[in-house]
């Protein structure tokens, strides 16, 4: 693995901690006798998926099948990431970020439209109940019934229209799950 920051060079990462279920952890990285803060991380039992540039318009659009976790990073400011599906009638589709919840400064807005363009969801904060206080944490997510057999695009983008290495990103894509 790439380890980016300061003081890191050289630094190796730890043994990695044993994760029995699906969940956010975290890990450190050492160098010579010193340890770095924990980092978060985050693991799933669905395929997992890295964004692939360019992937800004509906044109360009990263297909994917459903179920899927993509790993990605907004680019650059006023950069948008879109990921086509194929979707059926009736069927609900879920959406959800987890970029806040593991450090990312990305303030996530998700947007589900269809082969037309027509937009059909949209979501900025979804309120997670566990956070407390912190609203600043929330991520989007978005769940939505398909209104016939076709193609359609989760857009993905910071509400704030930063962006940069850092604001990472993971977005999965699947049926409503438990």
């Amino acid at each position: 693995p790439r380890l980016q920051g300061w003081n890191l060079e050289g630094a190796e990462l730890g043994t990695l901690p044993q994760v029995d279920a699906p969940g956010v952890g975290s890990l450190a990285v050492e160098r010579k006798d010193l340890v770095s803060n924990p980092v978060p991380f985050a693991l799933d039992t669905l395929p997992e998926a890295l964004e692939k540039e360019p992937n800004n318009t509906l044109a360009t659009a990263q297909r994917v099948r459903l179920p899927v976790v993509i790993n990605g990073h907004i680019n650059k400011p006023d950069d948008w990431d879109v990921f086509a599906f194929t979707g059926k009638s009736n069927e609900t589709i879920v959406a959800e970020v987890a970029a806040r919840r593991l450090d990312s400064p990305l303030d996530s807005l998700l947007k589900l439209t269809d082969s037309t363009g027509r937009l059909l969801a949209v979501n900025d904060d979804h309120e997670d109940l566990t956070a407390g206080l912190n609203t600043d944490a929330a991520d989007s997510y978005l769940a939505a019934r398909l209104p016939v057999d076709g193609t359609y695009y989760v857009h993905l983008g910071d509400t704030a229209q930063q962006g940069g290495q850092a604001y990472g990103y993971r977005l999965r894509l699947s049926l409503p799950q438990p």
